[in-house]
This record gives C-alpha cells, structure tokens and sequence, in this order.
C-alpha cells in the first residue's frame, strides 16, 4: 500500500516551498497558495487587514482585470476562491488537468502582480463593511469569535477574521504594501498541488516564483493568559447563543490526539453525549456541539449550543456535568475504540479529493516543516488510552479556565460561577 499522502517537497534558492502529490487516477489538479498571514498576525489597528488582502487579490493585476481573473477559470470549468483564518490566507483553485497552465498562471499572476487600485479598493471596503454587518447580523456565528475575545483577553488570535467596520475603513494602499512586504515572503508562503501532475510541475512554477524575495517572518504568538470568566453581548434575538469552554493542547502539541477523541464523544456527533442529553432526551437546543481550535503555540476549546434564555442556565449545567464526568471517568473502552475508528475515518474520507488532499500538503507543510504521512496519524491515534483522556480533561477542563460568553436579549446573566 502506497504512502498517504505520497508527497514531494522542492525548496527555491529563496525559501519558497513547493508540495506535490501526483495522483494519477485523478483527472482534475488542485493548486494553492498559503501565506503565513492572519487575523492573528495583525496589529489592533490592521484589524481585518488580511481579509482585505485576501479579496483585492482578485480585484486586477499588470495583465488582468478582475472580471478576466474570474473569466480565466471560468472559461475552462474551473473553480477558485480563498479564505483568511487566524494563522494563514490561502489562495486556491481546481481544475482538470490539461488546463493546469492556465490555472498556475492566473494564481501566480495574482499573488505577484496584484495592482491594488485605488478605486477597487473602495469598492471592495464597501463591500467588506457589507459583510461585516452580516455577519454583525447572525449571532451564531459571532458568539465564537465572541468567546475566543472573552478567553484570549486581547490576544491577536481572538480577535475577528473580518475585522472592524472602524479599522476597515480607516486601512488604506501603504498598510497594505507594508503587510505583503511583511508577511508574503518566499520564506513565509507554501505552493502545494495536488493531482493528476507532469513530473517537472516545480520547473513550471519556477520562472513565476525564483525572483520573489524578503525576509522570513516568525509565526510564534505570545501565549495568552487564560482566565476564565462570564460575559454577556445583548442584542435583540430569538435564541440564545452560548459558547463554554476553556484551554486546549496547541497543533504541535500530540495531545491534540487524545484531545480530538475526547472532544468527539462529548459533543463532536449525533451519538455524542451533550447530543445526546440536551437535545435528545431533553429538548433543550436545537444545535449543541463541542470543537477545538488549535493554533500553533497554544489552543482553545469550547461547546456552542443555541437555546432559549430559560432553558440556558440548564444547558450550561449540563454541559460543566459533561466536563466534570470526563474528569472522573474518560471513555469506556468502546467509546474509545468508537471515537479512534471515527477519527481514522473521517480522516481520509476527507482526502477523497485533490482539493483536500492540496490542502492537507501545505497545512502539514505550514505546522510542521513536511507532510504528516496518514499512517504516523492513525499511529497516534491508536495509542491513545483512557487515562491520556482523563489526564487531558484534569489539565483543561478546570475551573480557573472556564469561560462562558453568550448572545441574547437579557439584562443579565442569571450564572454567577462556572465550576466543574
């Protein structure tokens, strides 16, 4: 059986990394582009300032206007899009693989040569300022970056991917030029494929990037100082939205594998226990499930549930019983053997793509210097035992760390205290 994935690495004179995996059996090609650049790279005054990047990279370049980027891929079937997270901005597109030219030409032609006018700018701010008060606007998708602002305290990685209506409006060109001049250096970007690809596919990205050049930024944050707390954000809602949680193991941190089976049968699936006991048996919310967010220095770990204000004290009960009980007992032998068979599941079920399997090259690439084979994974994964997880919930789920943040329409809080 073949290595999962079966990657190549070819580092440039200039520190730029290219990832490959041809997959033969595949008739399409995916590409992207990472920069190590994110929300949490930001300065309070940047805020939103990767998200801004990330959409005028498609607004014109020296060669293209923005309607024939878009017509490029278009043209010939493709797909293309990006996204900005708290650590990276990645650029990327999918499309068969006689028209990889096309799609290694336009992506490099926008990293490189994106013009930043002016006028598009402007429109894209309005645009931008357009999203953020959608955003504003659903509360189930602002109660988490609420709690990672409760629980950081400040720290950049709490702070929201979009940004700002005030700090959005007041970036202009020259923050722009000085983050890209910062952050996007050959040093600090990853260009992965993967697919059905020519054997040279790094001599064709060659001329794009060997002339590329600037300094490699460090990635490391500062660790926030954790404390727990209870906050309210009013707003005029039907449900009440609540996020409870507390530290989590970091990405480099192999914990995130025992971690990652706790968090799956507490509230990770339909079968898993808060599922199961708020809104199952008791009817108490609609949407409760648990999620952790490792960064590269530090993590964080929560459970989301949607309620009624007078179902929200019950809901919280149960879910610091949940915590309490891993302290005590961890997961029966079957719960555990349940969650490592799921975990190894859905792992490569998610890697049935080229898409995924580009973006599973550079993520690896980005954490850990080389790409993380499936089988050292499911390695891991095996040797996971019980008293990892109860040893895991003693060092987390403890009362000095937990945080509650909620969304809704009351005065008040009626929880004091958090204790599990």
């Amino acid at each position: 059986m073949s290595t999962l994935p079966n990657a190549k690495k070819v580092t440039l004179p200039n520190g730029l990394r290219i990832v490959t995996e041809e997959i033969p059996s595949m008739r399409s090609v995916a590409m992207g582009i990472l920069a190590g650049a994110g929300s949490g790279n930001e300065t309070e005054s940047e805020a939103g300032l990767s998200h801004y990047i990330e959409h005028m990279m498609f607004k014109g370049t020296k060669k293209r206007s923005a309607y024939e980027i878009a017509h490029a891929l278009d043209a010939v079937g493709g797909k293309m899009n990006a996204y900005t997270s708290k650590e990276t901005t990645v650029y990327y597109a999918v499309v068969l693989d006689k028209h990889l030219d096309i799609e290694i030409d336009v992506l490099s032609d926008m990293l490189l040569n994106s013009l930043f006018d002016p006028g598009e700018m402007a429109v894209e701010k309005d645009v931008i300022l357009e999203e953020i008060k959608m955003y504003e606007d659903t509360p189930d998708e602002l109660i988490h970056d609420y709690f990672a602002g409760q629980i950081l305290h400040g720290h950049p990685l709490g702070a929201p991917t979009i940004g700002h209506a005030g700090s959005v409006k007041a970036l202009r060109r020259e923050n722009i030029m000085d983050y890209i001049n910062r952050f996007y250096s050959p040093g600090n970007m990853i260009i992965s494929l993967a697919g059905d690809l020519p054997p040279n596919v790094a001599d064709l990205l060659k001329p794009y990037w060997e002339k590329l050049a600037g300094p490699k930024t460090a990635c490391q944050h500062p660790h926030p100082d954790i404390k727990g707390g209870i906050s309210l954000k009013r707003k005029k809602t039907e449900q009440t939205h609540l996020c409870l949680g507390t530290k989590g193991p970091s990405q480099l941190d192999d914990d995130r594998f025992a971690f990652a089976l706790l968090d799956n049968i507490m509230g990770g699936s339909m079968s898993s226990h808060l599922f199961q006991e708020v809104r199952e048996k008791r009817g108490l919310a609609y949407a409760i499930y648990s999620t952790a967010s490792p960064f590269r220095d530090f993590g964080i770990a929560y459970t989301y549930a949607g309620a009624s204000k007078e179902n929200l004290t019950q809901v919280v009960d149960l879910i610091l019983k949940e915590f309490s009980r891993m302290k005590k007992e961890g997961l029966s032998s079957a719960e555990l053997a349940r969650a490592k068979e799921y975990m190894k599941g859905t792992t490569v079920l998610g890697l049935e793509s080229t898409a995924a399997r580009m973006s599973y090259l550079m993520r690896s690439e980005f954490y850990y210097d080389r790409v993380v084979t499936i089988d050292e994974t499911f390695e891991k994964i095996d040797k996971v035992t019980n008293d990892d997880i109860v040893r895991l919930a003693n060092q987390y789920f403890i009362d000095q760390y937990l945080t509650l943040a909620v969304i809704g329409d009351m005065d008040e809080l009626p929880i004091k205290e958090l204790r599990c």
